[in-house]
C-alpha cells in the first residue's frame, strides 16, 4: 500500500533459531513451484535484510542459517502462507498507517492552531476547537472574528465583536449522508480513513522527524483534489501536525490537545442581542450542470464579458483579486462591506467550479473559454461527457448547451 516501507528494522519473535529451523523443516514436505519459492525467498530476504543502519548481525546470521538447508529453502514459500504458525513477524516495527488513522478517528474533541495560506492573500491564523459530531469554533489570531459552524444545524455564524456585527449563513438543501466534507478536521479524518481502506499507492511513508521534541512518523496521502501530510506521535499514534492542501489553499494544523472538555457556550451559535445580523442563504446541494452555466454567466457579468483565464482551483482567487483591483481603480476601498456583497456570487462560482472538479476522469471534460467573449454562440467554452452517455454536453459562449457527438467536438 505504501510507496516506501518503514525504515526501521523488522521484528522477530523470541523463538530461537533452532526452533525456527525445526519448524521450517517440518514443512519441507510441501512442494511449491519454483516460481513461488523464488518469490517467497525474495520477500523474506527483503524483510530480514532490508538496508538499515540499525539492522543487526543476528538477523543476517539467521537468514544465512535458514538458507544453508535445502529443506528449509524449499519450505520458505509455505512458511509465508502460514507465518503465524512459525512465529515470524514480517511487518516492520513502525506503527502501521491504520493505527494512526484509528487513533485519529477515536478523537471526540480537540483544540489546535490552524494556519491558512492562500496564493495572493496574507496568511491567516486561527485558534480552533472541534467537537463531534461536526462542530467547530475558529477564532482569528487577533480575536477580531469568530466563526462557529454546526453542520448538523446547517448553519455557520461569524461574529465580529469590535463592530458588534454577525453574519449568519444558512445552508439549504444540505445532503445529510456526508457532512464531513464541510468541516476541515472531519474531512481530513474521512479522507485518511478512505486511503487506509484502499490498497493502492495513495499513501507514502515519510520516515521519522522530531517536532518540538516529539518523535513523529510521517505519511503523505494523495486523494482526489487534496493532498494531506500527517505527522503522528510515534508513541500515541495521534497527530502532532497535519497539512491539508487543495488548489491554492493550504491549511496547517499544529498544537493539538485531544479529548478535552469544551464549554458548551463556546460552540453556541446564539448571536448576542446587541449585534447587527446579516443572513445569507447558500445552496449546499450537490452541484449540477446548471450551476456551472450560472458560474460562467456571473463571471462574465462581473468580469467585463470575459470568461476565466483557466479552469483550476485558483479560479476563485482570480475573481477576488480582479474585483479588489477594480474597486481600487474606481477609488473604492476594498472594504469588508464590499466583499460581503460579493459573497453570494463567490458561493455560486464555487458551486459551478465544484461541479466540474467532481466530474470523474472518464467524463473527459475540457475548458476552452479563456479567449471567448460572452455572447458568442459559435464559440465553445466547456464540454464533458455525462456518465453512460455516448455524446458530450457542450456549453457555448452565449451559454446555451447542446448534445454533441465526439466527432464534432473542437479539435
Amino acid at each position: 500500500m505504501f510507496r516506501r516501507r518503514a525504515e526501521r528494522g523488522p521484528r522477530v519473535s523470541n523463538m530461537n533459531e533452532a526452533e525456527i529451523r525445526r519448524r521450517l523443516e517440518q514443512l519441507a514436505q510441501v512442494e511449491p513451484s519454483a516460481e513461488a519459492t523464488q518469490r517467497a525467498t525474495d520477500r523474506v530476504r527483503q524483510t530480514l535484510l532490508q538496508p538499515d543502519a540499525r539492522s543487526n548481525a543476528r538477523l543476517a546470521s539467521l537468514w544465512r542459517t535458514i538458507m544453508k538447508s535445502p529443506l528449509t529453502k524449499l519450505a520458505t514459500a509455505a512458511v509465508i502462507a502460514v507465518g503465524a504458525a512459525i512465529g515470524i513477524a514480517l511487518m516492520g516495527s513502525t506503527p502501521a498507517f491504520a493505527d494512526v488513522v484509528q487513533s485519529l478517528l477515536s478523537v471526540k474533541t480537540a483544540s489546535f492552531k490552524m494556519a491558512m495560506r492562500v496564493e495572493g492573500v496574507p496568511p491567516q491564523k486561527f485558534d480552533c476547537l472541534y467537537a463531534e459530531p461536526i462542530r467547530m469554533r475558529q477564532t482569528s489570531e487577533d480575536g477580531s472574528a469568530v466563526v462557529i459552524s454546526d453542520f448538523e444545524q446547517a448553519k455557520i455564524v461569524t461574529l465580529i465583536p469590535a463592530q458588534k456585527q454577525a453574519v449568519e449563513v444558512k445552508l439549504e438543501n444540505m445532503p445529510q449522508n456526508d457532512l464531513s466534507q464541510y468541516n476541515m478536521f472531519s474531512e481530513i479524518r474521512k479522507r485518511l480513513q478512505e486511503a487506509q481502506a484502499t490498497a493502492d499507492e495513495s499513501v507514502e511513508y515519510l520516515g521519522e522527524r522530531q517536532i518540538d521534541g516529539v518523535q513523529t512518523i510521517g505519511y503523505h496521502v494523495l486523494t482526489p483534489g487534496v493532498e494531506i501530510t500527517l505527522w503522528a506521535d510515534s508513541r500515541t499514534n495521534l497527530p502532532v501536525e497535519m497539512e491539508h492542501a487543495a488548489g491554492p489553499a493550504t491549511y496547517t494544523m499544529t498544537d493539538f490537545v485531544f479529548d478535552i472538555e469544551i464549554e458548551e457556550s463556546l460552540l453556541s451559535q446564539e448571536i448576542p442581542a446587541d449585534y447587527t445580523v446579516r443572513t445569507m442563504q447558500v445552496d449546499a446541494s450537490e452541484p449540477r450542470e446548471d450551476d456551472l452555466v450560472t458560474m460562467f454567466r456571473l463571471w462574465a457579468e462581473h468580469m467585463d464579458g470575459s470568461f476565466p483565464s483557466a479552469f483550476e482551483r485558483q479560479v476563485l482567487m482570480e475573481f477576488i483579486q480582479a474585483q479588489t483591483k477594480k474597486m481600487s481603480e474606481n477609488g473604492q476601498e476594498p472594504s469588508e462591506e464590499a466583499m460581503m456583497q460579493l459573497q453570494p456570487v463567490i458561493a455560486q462560482l464555487n458551486r459551478g467550479g465544484m461541479f466540474a472538479m467532481q466530474l470523474p476522469a472518464d467524463s473527459d471534460w475540457h475548458y476552452a473559454g479563456q479567449d471567448v467573449t460572452f455572447g458568442d454562440a459559435e464559440a465553445v467554452v466547456f464540454w464533458y461527457r455525462p456518465a453512460g452517455s455516448a455524446t458530450y454536453r457542450v456549453i457555448y459562449g452565449d451559454l446555451h448547451v447542446e448534445d454533441v457527438s465526439p466527432a464534432d467536438l473542437p479539435q
